[in-house]
C-alpha cells in the first residue's frame, strides 16, 4: 500500500500520507471539493464515509500542508486490472484550496503518490471534460488520456 517512509518537506510545504486522525482536519477541503463539483457538503455523511474507507483500508489519503495548515488532499482507491494483470488504483479525488493554488501543491501531491506507488502498479483518474487546469497538470506528470476505453456508469435504483 502507499506508504511514505519520510515526509517530503520544504520550509513551508509538507506532503504526507494521512490516516483516520486527519479526517476532521481535511473535512473542510472535502466539503470545498464537493462544492467545486456542485454537490452539497453533507458533512456528517462525508466524515463517516471517509473514516470508514480509511479504517477498512479501502482508501489511501494524501495531504498537502502549507505553513502547517491543510491546503490540499488526494484520495486513492486501490483496485486491480484483469487486462493488465496488475494493480490499478483509482486516483479519485485531488483538490487544492483556492488560496493555495499556483505554487505547485497539486504537482507535489501527484509526484509523492507516484513515488510511493507499489512497483508494477498504475494509476488512473477521471476529471471533468472542462477542467483544463487539472488536465494540463495530469499531462505534465506523465498521465496519458485513454484512447481505447470510454467511461460508462450505472447506478442502482
Amino acid at each position: 500500500m502507499y506508504t511514505s517512509e519520510s515526509a517530503t518537506t520544504t520550509p513551508d510545504i509538507t506532503i504526507r500520507s494521512g490516516d483516520e486522525r486527519d479526517v476532521d482536519n481535511v473535512l473542510p477541503l472535502l466539503v470545498a471539493y464537493r462544492q467545486f463539483y456542485g454537490l452539497e457538503s453533507e458533512l456528517p455523511a462525508l466524515r463517516t464515509f471517509l473514516l470508514q474507507r480509511l479504517q477498512q483500508r479501502q482508501a489511501v489519503l494524501w495531504l498537502a500542508l502549507l505553513d502547517g495548515a491543510m491546503a490540499g488532499f488526494a484520495l486513492l482507491y486501490p483496485g486491480f486490472s484483469t487486462l493488465s494483470l496488475q494493480r490499478r488504483d483509482l486516483l479519485h479525488d485531488l483538490f487544492v484550496a483556492p488560496q493555495a493554488r499556483g505554487i505547485g501543491l497539486g504537482r507535489m501531491l501527484l509526484q509523492a503518490i507516484q513515488a510511493a506507488a507499489p512497483a508494477g502498479s498504475s494509476l488512473f483518474l477521471e476529471t471533468a471534460h472542462n477542467n483544463h487546469t487539472a488536465q494540463a497538470l495530469y499531462r505534465q506528470t506523465g498521465f496519458v488520456a485513454d484512447q481505447h476505453f470510454g467511461t460508462w456508469e450505472w447506478t442502482s435504483a
